[in-house]
């Protein structure tokens, strides 16, 4: 596989069978016998899909334990840390690590926005358990963002002191803490985020940080978006100025819903009603490219999502908001041909 084809740049017509394959499969939880079946089950990993597909693929044992090891390691994690930072007064909240169950993640993330509150984590993470710190991106240090590593844990531990890129703003990180609430999850009490703010934080995730959609996505905005009326959604979607961002999400989502033939009305209102309220999805042109999974939003797109939600930010006079988003072109480009060379070219991934 190319380099190209291994980022998601290059799609092929191979992979995108696959791919639509594995989605139609698990979607409509209908079982097929693929003939290379580890390559299917490193599709289902990499997308996030792992427990969800194991029935559908008739997964080997050790495969499913494996992945119910590593959500029990996950759950161990969250309870030590929980612990650790109620003992320190420290306020936080789960993000995304929680919302795509059976299957979990390779980090558990935890969001802290208070300046103070952070520190004192930090510290205490450094000094008390001896953590691994993790080399950052450059987007990753611009916002502030701390990963480590805990000894005889696997899964990377992440403090965000925001949802951001490059320090643009969406959402207010103190009113997702606010809005937390307390959900029983294998008889433990975990502290997660509003069904509103995951949808929203789903959205700001794929379109301005990671860039790409997972066969967990598809499956898991649909079932979070049920979870909230269209009006809200809409109007946290609305103030965090992102509306042309999230039509190029949902107008994703169901293209790959609509390959498996799959109508969902939830998507269909959220269209409509976007549509609507935002005008003309502008970037649909630009999601004409194979349905490769985990789904690669085009440069292109990524580049004018910033630019637009730019333009927005400096209207309302929030000219640093509206700066980082600015900067994104070239930081692109940067990224990509550091990639290209291995990151040997600046030591360390960009974006």
């Amino acid at each position: 596989m190319s380099f190209l084809e291994e980022v998601g740049i290059v799609k092929t017509a191979r992979r995108e069978a696959e791919s639509v394959l594995l989605a139609r499969a698990v979607i409509r939880r209908e079982p097929i016998h693929p003939i290379n079946k580890e390559r299917f089950l490193k599709l289902a990993k990499n997308n996030k899909v792992t427990l969800r597909a194991a029935p559908i693929l008739n997964a080997p044992a050790e495969v499913v334990d494996e992945a119910k090891t590593e959500f029990a390691e996950a759950m161990e994690l969250y309870d030590l840390m929980s612990k650790e930072f109620q003992k320190l007064g420290v306020s936080f909240v789960v993000i995304k690590s929680f919302d795509s169950l059976p299957d979990m993640g390779h980090d558990l993330d935890f969001l802290l926005p208070h300046s103070s509150e952070f520190g004192e984590a930090r510290g205490m993470l450094l000094d008390k358990f001896r953590v691994k710190p993790q080399p950052l991106t450059h987007c990753d240090k611009l916002v502030g963002k701390f990963s480590c590593f805990l000894p005889g844990f696997k899964h990377d531990f992440e403090l965000y002191p925001t949802i951001s890129q490059l320090g643009e703003q969406h959402v207010e990180p103190n009113n997702i803490l606010r809005d937390r609430r307390i959900e029983k999850i294998e008889g433990r009490n975990v502290w997660v985020t509003s069904d509103l703010d995951r949808v929203l934080i789903r959205i700001i995730h794929a379109m301005f940080r990671h860039n790409f959609l997972k066969l967990s996505d598809v499956i898991d905005f649909e079932a979070l978006s049920r979870n909230c009326s269209t009006q809200e959604i809409l109007d946290a979607v609305d103030k965090a100025d992102i509306g042309d961002a999230f039509l190029f999400f949902i107008g994703a989502i169901d293209r790959f819903l609509k390959a498996c033939g799959v109508e969902s009305p939830t998507m269909r209102d959220l269209t409509q009603a976007g549509q609507k309220r935002f005008g003309k999805d502008r970037l649909g042109v630009l999601r004409r490219d194979r349905l490769v999974l985990p789904y690669r939003i085009p440069t292109v797109a990524i580049i004018l999502i910033f630019l637009l939600k730019g333009a927005r930010e400096a209207s309302k006079g929030r000219w640093r908001s509206s700066l980082s988003c600015l900067v994104t072109p070239p930081l692109l480009f940067l990224d990509f041909i550091n990639a290209v060379s291995h990151n040997r070219l600046l030591g360390r991934r960009i974006w």
